[in-house]
């Protein structure tokens, strides 16, 4: 999951689709907790969640990130990989996150930024890894 999924449950839940997802990143919690599903982690994700300004949203974002299960952190052949990502038209903290999912082997990356998904959608066959918005990923069974 990328810091825009552990910011939603946290964001205006007044729209639909804002309260969707972000029970869908609790849904993902929940089975991270119990054992069912690993979270892979990074330094990237890290870095991130260590911008955000709202000092108690970052307090409880961290909380989650207790539940990491595996840490992956950037190395030299990331940022090569993050670079051809770049290259391909991905912004540069999602090319990483990337990177370092791929090398992880994680079945699934989870965000919830719209163009990060229309991307990965539009230049699927240029990743090793899916990528995925939560709901989807809760709606097919977690898999």
């Amino acid at each position: 999951m990328d810091a825009c999924c552990l910011n939603r449950p946290y964001n205006d839940q007044s729209q639909a689709r804002i309260r969707l997802e972000a029970e869908a990143v609790l849904m993902v919690v929940r089975s991270i907790e119990n054992g069912a599903t690993e979270w892979v982690g990074s330094t990237v994700l890290e870095y991130e969640i260590d911008q955000i300004a709202d000092p108690e949203r970052r307090r409880r974002v961290n909380q989650m990130m207790a539940e990491v299960t595996r840490w992956i952190n950037v190395e030299d052949p990331d940022i090569a990989r993050a670079e051809q990502l770049e290259a391909a038209g991905f912004a540069d903290f999602d090319a990483l996150h990337l990177a370092c999912a791929e090398r992880a082997g994680v079945d699934v990356f989870l965000t919830t930024d719209d163009r990060l998904l229309k991307r990965a959608k539009r230049l699927g066959s240029q990743l090793r890894v899916r990528v995925e918005n939560p709901t989807t990923w809760i709606e097919g069974g977690g898999q």
